[in-house]
């Protein structure tokens, strides 16, 4: 080619507005979790990922039985039922794979929680980025279990700052350290003692938009 023009294409970086926090904890502790996020108040516009469409029914199924408003979304709903759910969005909290996370327009989420870590960093960016839009403020939050320490760390180099992380509640018991290199570590305590960003507010009270 003569004088040909190079393009490069790159995933923005989240926006500012988007209060981004983490919970690093075991496995089994991810949905007493939820539980203590929604004890107080009754979620309102959240959507929650997870990583395959199996994860997806298993957790909604689990979240039924907490008797928490949910629906899903994954490959296996035919397009009329997925349609369905997105022009009629009136339950609480949606569950879905990242079939969701990307060209599918919902206004005025106010929380994102990414119930498993996603394999890659532009993923993060296009889930969390499903909050925080049409000037809305918005809020993620990421379960990081053991096994997932390293990919979220890519995650934090990728967008270039340290997410900060919120102490698993005590009654959950102990929770791994966050050791993303060797990714072994050993436990502390639900009173975490790591520096607090003051700036940061408390996740659940953006779930009701304020």
């Amino acid at each position: 080619l003569r004088n040909p023009e190079e393009i490069k294409l790159a995933v923005s970086k989240p926006a500012e507005k988007i209060i981004q926090t983490a919970y690093i904890c075991y496995e089994n502790q991810k949905l007493g979790i939820i539980q203590s996020l929604f004890q107080d108040q009754t979620p309102e516009r959240v959507i929650i990922f997870a990583s395959s469409k199996m994860k997806v029914k298993e957790v909604t199924q689990a979240f039924r039985r907490m008797k928490l408003n949910v629906g899903e979304m994954h490959s296996d709903l035919e397009q009329a039922q997925r349609d369905q759910i997105m022009h009629d969005f009136k339950i609480n909290i949606l569950i879905a794979t990242d079939i969701v996370s990307r060209g599918i327009d919902i206004d005025d989420i106010r929380l994102v929680i990414n119930y498993d870590v996603p394999h890659d960093s532009e993923d993060y960016v296009h889930r969390i980025g499903r909050t925080a839009r049409a000037n809305n403020d918005g809020c993620a939050i990421t379960f990081v279990s053991e096994k997932e320490q390293t990919q979220f760390k890519s995650i934090e180099n990728f967008i270039g700052k340290d997410i900060y992380k919120i102490p698993v509640p005590e009654e959950l018991g102990e929770a791994p350290e966050y050791n993303p290199r060797s990714n072994n570590g050993g436990k502390r305590k639900g009173n975490f003692k790591g520096k607090r960003n003051n700036s940061t507010r408390k996740p659940g009270n953006n779930t009701n938009g304020k």
